[in-house]
């Protein structure tokens, strides 16, 4: 409602905004679903047929916690095989984003990539070869058949945090790898960190993880592969 009255003024059919004077309901809407482990098999397992392309497509947002929006649109040129590395360069921020390939997500994307011209987009819907609008039916119905409640694509990225903060990442940490702008956002996958995240926390010490171009990137591929 306040949005047709602020278009209202801007098209010079209103004189005020009403709902500028109503208090907004704060409303809890950050969800903390995110795909447990021993659902990842069950619902890999339901990924073939017409689901084949969820097959990669999953792992792929698990291992790099990329929105969906950037994952349909991902082109070949903004896999960097070399550096090991993706560029998101169309993102929720409009700033480019940057995250490490680790070996699952380099094995995924090789050979989607391959015999493309860099302007090609990485999945393409096979009848069509043009690139996926959306995944939400057969995601839904692969779901249904792991016997998986609750959970919608965008907990795939939660998963990508939640193991980030699980191996003992910081909120810092995981806001850059996850392209967060506010670092309240990236707080919640550090909230409740399990038995033994002491053991990670050392380790991450021991292993400085500050950028995801470190020298050592060995722990942030095993993280989002696990």
């Amino acid at each position: 409602m306040s949005r047709i009255f602020s278009l209202a003024v801007t098209w010079g059919l209103a004189d005020s905004n009403p709902c500028s004077r109503v208090s907004r309901i704060k409303l809890q809407n950050q969800r903390y679903r995110y795909l447990l482990p021993d659902e990842e098999p069950r619902l890999l397992a339901q990924c073939t047929g017409k689901r084949q392309h969820l097959a990669t497509m999953i792992p792929f947002a698990i291992g790099t916690g990329a929105r969906k929006s950037e994952q349909l649109t991902l082109k070949v040129r903004q896999c960097d095989f070399f550096r090991n590395l993706i560029i998101f360069d169309r993102t929720k921020s409009n700033r480019p984003r940057i995250v490490e390939m680790n070996s699952e997500v380099r094995e995924i994307l090789l050979p989607l990539c391959k015999g493309k011209r860099p302007d090609d987009y990485v999945w393409l819907f096979p009848k069509t070869g043009k690139p996926f609008v959306d995944v939400k039916r057969a995601f839904i119905r692969a779901c249904e058949d792991a016997g998986i409640e609750g959970l919608v694509w965008h907990d795939l990225r939660a998963t990508y945090g939640t193991r980030l903060g699980e191996a003992g990442f910081n909120a810092y940490d995981i806001a850059k790898l996850m392209g967060h702008a506010n670092i309240s956002t990236s707080q919640r996958y550090v909230r409740n960190l399990p038995v033994g995240a002491g053991e990670a926390v050392m380790l991450k010490n021991q292993r400085r993880h500050n950028t995801v171009t470190s020298e050592d990137s060995g722990t942030l591929r095993v993280v989002v592969n696990s």
